[in-house]
């Protein structure tokens, strides 16, 4: 029994350590070697390295589903139709999703005919939405954001020179997170995702998409069941999962405000995982259908991570257990555990209450809270309480 016990608790702190500390390492030194390798064929091949980004320019739709958004819905659609692609090539698909504030007359009030508003005036949720829209285009790329985002000018001619090369089904931009004053440590978060989103893509491997900025080819679309929470994951897996490369490109930006405090975060990520674990369980074929570079992402950058607090609460049940049956050196490891955690849930109650802390200690707030959200979202997920999920926040 005690060597069982040993064994759950290394390998649970281990998964956890992997996770987060070994996985960055391994996954930069293995996309050192790909890029070499890539580097190696280039040279060999006298080819270009990049396809030409102007040339047969494709006719795309921006598809949009909004839901009060009256305080972002016109700054958001001025933004589409300034930006530096053909006006005939670039049709906005925009609907209300039974919004209660002004989002519907608003958009009633865009004459333009690149703007294709769409009413509903029932509340159904965003898959519903986006699935409705995307039945009402017929350009071949279709590319998804949300109504707080801003592109770059840019943005779209970057995103769809990539679809130039036959094997790729979707691209995936970058989304810039606008500074904040408050105690918010999202925004570092967000730039470890994006290294790493980086060089999971040098290596294929790159998981799903971001939401506020992502193309895809229309053929590869399939549409989302309606309760459907984490849909640009889904919709951008499915893609990888058909066999297209899925592909990331920073320099098609877009930029968003950053929430003022880990509290306004915390509904928002419960939501996203609880919409981790419907894809987890609902769709195996992301696991088992995906490239072998993409299920190593999958499982140790996401899979570990959504079951990473449950991994923790059977090592510190373990340690407990072990300290009851012999006290040395499992009483210290079972108190180190309660010391650590009981430590990150006291700093994030003194972030709530508006108390800026040290760098170091606001990330282990952070940490908590996210972990906290995953717990949740699992348990949510579970017992099918989950409707009514959906909620507007500044992200």
């Amino acid at each position: 029994m005690k060597v069982a016990l040993i064994l759950l608790i290394a390998c649970c702190l281990g998964a956890v350590i992997y996770s987060y500390v070994i996985y960055p390492v391994l996954l930069f030194v293995i996309s050192g070697f790909a890029q070499g390798i890539c580097d190696i064929r280039y040279v060999l091949g006298k080819r270009e390295r990049r396809s030409p980004s102007d040339s047969g320019l494709p006719a795309v739709a921006v598809v949009i589903s909004a839901y009060n958004e009256e305080r972002h819905i016109r700054a958001r659609i001025d933004n589409l139709l300034a930006l530096d692609y053909p006006r005939e090539l670039l049709h906005v698909y925009v609907g209300s999703d039974g919004s209660c504030d002004r989002t519907a007359e608003i958009l009633a009030g865009f004459n333009q005919t690149a703007v294709r508003a769409y009413i509903f005036t029932e509340n159904r949720g965003k898959a519903s939405v986006l699935n409705d829209l995307v039945a009402h285009t017929c350009e071949p790329i279709l590319l998804f954001s949300d109504a707080n985002t801003l592109f770059a000018r840019d943005a779209v001619r970057r995103l769809v020179a990539h679809f130039c090369v036959s094997d790729v089904g979707a691209v995936s931009g970058e989304l810039r997170l606008l500074r904040s004053s408050g105690d918010n440590q999202d925004s570092l978060y967000w730039r470890v995702e994006q290294i790493l989103k980086f060089f999971e893509a040098r290596i294929g491997g790159l998981l799903g998409a971001n939401g506020a900025i992502y193309a895809i080819r229309r053929e590869f679309w399939v549409p989302l069941a309606t309760d459907t929470i984490c849909d640009d994951f889904c919709v951008a897996m499915s893609v990888a999962a058909a066999g297209q490369r899925l592909v990331y490109e920073p320099n098609a930006w877009a930029e968003e405000d950053t929430p003022d405090a880990i509290s306004e975060e915390f509904h928002r990520r419960v939501r996203i995982g609880i919409g981790n674990f419907q894809a987890l369980f609902r769709h195996p074929e992301y696991l088992f259908c995906t490239p072998v570079a993409t299920r190593f992402s999958y499982v140790s950058h996401k899979v570990l991570r959504w079951i990473a607090p449950h991994l923790l609460i059977v090592a510190l049940s373990a340690s407990l257990i072990m300290a009851s049956l012999q006290s040395h050196p499992w009483l210290l490891l079972a108190s180190l555990q309660i010391v650590v955690y009981s430590g990150a849930a006291l700093l994030y109650a003194t972030s709530l209450g508006g108390v800026r802390l040290p760098s170091l200690f606001r990330i282990l707030s952070f940490l908590f809270a996210l972990n906290l959200a995953f717990l949740l979202a699992s348990w949510r997920y579970v017992s099918g309480n989950y409707r009514g999920s959906w909620k507007r926040t500044r992200r």
